[in-house]
Formats: C-alpha cells, sequence, structure tokens
C-alpha cells in the first residue's frame, strides 16, 4: 500500500470544512498532543486537543486516526521523512523565510558520508548527541538514526538529539515523527541564531531510555575528569546540575 498517497487522499477528504493545509496543520496539533499527553499530563495540552477537535464532527474526528494509522505504517514500512513529503506535497513550504527541505534520500547520502565509527564514543559515555539547529521535518535525525541501525547500533538507547526549528509547523513534524520511530530528543521551537526558545518537548524515548540520568552522568564525568577544576569546584558544580 502507498501510506503517502492514502494519506493525501484522506486529507482531502476532510478538506471540505477547512483546507488541506488547515486540516493537516489540525492534524499535527491533534498528533501531538496525542503523543505527549501520557508524559506530561498537561491541561494545556488537553484543552488544546479539545480545542481544535470540536472544530469539526464526530465522524470528520474519527478520521484523523487514520490519518495517524497511515504514518505510523508509513514508517513502519521504511525510515523516511514521512510528513515533509507531505508539507511539500500541500505547498506549505515557504522559500522567502528559506524554508528548502532536504529530499530524504540525500539526507541519507549525507548521513552515510559523515558517519564514523561510534564504538569508541558509545563505549565512554554509552551514547551519541546530534545536534540539529534548523530541523525542518527532522529528516536529516530520522536518516542518521536509519544509518546507526543499519551499522547495528541500537538508536533507541545510544542516541540523543536535539533539534531546533523556528517554525511551528515543522517543530510539531519533527517531534511527532521522532516520537514515533522511537528516538530520544529534545525538540524546541525557536531561533538558534538567537539562542531564543519559546517551547520545548521531550520525545517518549527520552523518558523511557532514561535519558535525563545518562545526560546528567555524562555532564559530571566531563567535569570530573576536567584536570583544571578542583574538588571544591566539582561539588559546587554537582549541587547545580
Amino acid at each position: 500500500m502507498d501510506y503517502l498517497k492514502e494519506f493525501i487522499s484522506k486529507l482531502h477528504s476532510l478538506d471540505r470544512a477547512k483546507r488541506a493545509g488547515e486540516v493537516f496543520k489540525d492534524f499535527l496539533i491533534l498528533s501531538m498532543c496525542s503523543l505527549a499527553q501520557p508524559f506530561y499530563r498537561s491541561k494545556n495540552l488537553e484543552l488544546k486537543y479539545t480545542n481544535t477537535v470540536q472544530n469539526y464532527t464526530k465522524e470528520q474526528a474519527e478520521e484523523f486516526s487514520k490519518l495517524l494509522a497511515f504514518l505510523v505504517s508509513g514508517l513502519e514500512e521504511k525510515h523516511q521523512d514521512f510528513l515533509g513529503q507531505i508539507y511539500s506535497n500541500l505547498n506549505l513550504g515557504n522559500s522567502k523565510k528559506g524554508q528548502f527541505f532536504t529530499p530524504y534520500s540525500i539526507s541519507r547520502m549525507m548521513a552515510e558520508i559523515n558517519f564514523t565509527d561510534l564504538k569508541s564514543e558509545i563505549d565512554n559515555k554509552g551514547f551519541i548527541t546530534l545536534l540539529e539547529p534548523c530541523c525542518g521535518s527532522g529528516g536529516m535525525i530520522i536518516a542518521y538514526a536509519e544509518t546507526m541501525k543499519n551499522k547495528g547500533y541500537n538508536y533507541q538507547h545510544k542516541l540523543y538529539a536535539e533539534a531546533v526549528d523556528i517554525d511551528e509547523i515543522c517543530f510539531k513534524m519533527t517531534y511527532i515523527q521522532l516520537s514515533l520511530l522511537g528516538i530520544p530528543a529534545r525538540v524546541l521551537r525557536g531561533d538558534s541564531l538567537k539562542m531564543m526558545y519559546y517551547e520545548v518537548f521531550y520525545t517518549p524515548f527520552y523518558f523511557l531510555s532514561n535519558f535525563k540520568y545518562k545526560l546528567q552522568q555524562a555532564k559530571q564525568e566531563e567535569i570530573v575528569n576536567k584536570p583544571q577544576i578542583n574538588k571544591s569546584e566539582q561539588l559546587t558544580l554537582f549541587k547545580y546540575l
């Protein structure tokens, strides 16, 4: 089954009340709230979900679960930038803002070219970190995770990613795809250049793989291994980690 084609077809069947682009944005809100809520238990997320879904009939609202099923099946079938392709198909990008999405085949090629042997770093720290300061829909991170998997590394436990984008749609697309693929990550909506961030969410596998503890341990070991910091300074730093 062509899940991408089915997704777009289902999306257009829901655009009787709104344009397909608006339906897609509502799909992102509903999906992100659904994925994050079990871990955040947030009233704000619950309210955002309710305010969005109430704009549709009961029958239309049920169709959103089918859209999510197509997305899940597409990502299970193969690693790909599924939502990025939908975004481009609907012409939601803005070239004036410098939004140019990299085809997934190019992302995968770049991941392969830049991939280095991770054994030493993983042996020392237990995982590797990846920063994507202008993440789009997360395609580069997905491609790197796929490359790790092909090289024999379990990215769900050995990779921690930080993804940033100033665009709200990109922020949501990245969070949803990284969550469904089980990639531990912190996803931020903000400006990487100005170091200003407005929203942040952690993916489910950040919690399930206990990355809060792993990152704290790595930070402590980094401080201990710095010869210029004396023991009293270490104790003070540990206090504020």
